[in-house]
């Protein structure tokens, strides 16, 4: 019986917006819709929160850290979610990369090594030669990447790596607009003259 009512309340709660579910999140402990909506809500954007903070911290521990500390503070700061003043989206992604930030104050990653920011390479023979320079590039630009300013890189992973709008990642970001071009331009500007072949 009990296995039923969880279902019956997942099917309930999977049509709802993620604005709809943070107010069951917000309804208190009697609420019996709180933690499937909390569930609801953590699973849609647990791979994209993963993804933004491993980019920013550059350490899956670390990135694990992050987003389970970004859905506490959720969980925990409920009650002052306001839709009428962001999505729930802007202000998710917003806790997130505050404690992506806090975590890189605390920690930085270490520079300069590649081999500490990206999976291994693929073997080339297995691959083919294409691949494997996609591969050794991607490791290349990651490497770039970790050694931006926090901030900029943050604008970094939200406008290209997950393909938030200026205006969206600016949101996240507490920005105006013409703050968050400025930091997009000094991170191409840096990337630019990381990535520049040695001659």
């Amino acid at each position: 019986m009990y296995r039923d009512e969880i279902s019956v309340t997942y099917a309930m709660t999977g049509s709802l917006s993620d604005d709809e579910l943070m107010r069951r999140v917000a309804g208190g402990d009697t609420d019996s819709m709180r933690e499937p909506a909390f569930r609801l809500l953590a699973a849609r954007h647990l791979r994209r929160a993963h993804a933004i903070a491993m980019r920013i911290v550059h350490n899956r521990e670390d990135a694990e850290e992050v987003v389970q500390e970004a859905l506490t503070r959720v969980w925990r700061y409920a009650a002052r979610f306001d839709p009428a003043r962001s999505a729930f989206g802007t202000w998710f992604y917003r806790i997130l990369a505050n404690a992506a930030l806090d975590r890189l104050r605390r920690r930085p990653p270490p520079a300069g090594n590649m081999d500490d920011y990206s999976e291994s390479l693929p073997d080339e023979a297995a691959t083919g030669e294409d691949a494997w320079q996609k591969a050794q590039e991607a490791r290349r630009i990651q490497a770039a990447l970790s050694v931006l300013p926090p901030r900029q890189k943050m604008a970094v992973v939200l406008c290209y790596y997950e393909d938030f709008t200026q205006v969206e990642a600016a949101r996240i970001m507490k920005l105006n607009p013409k703050a968050l071009e400025s930091l997009l331009f000094r991170a191409k500007k840096s990337l630019r003259q990381s990535l520049k072949p040695q001659s």
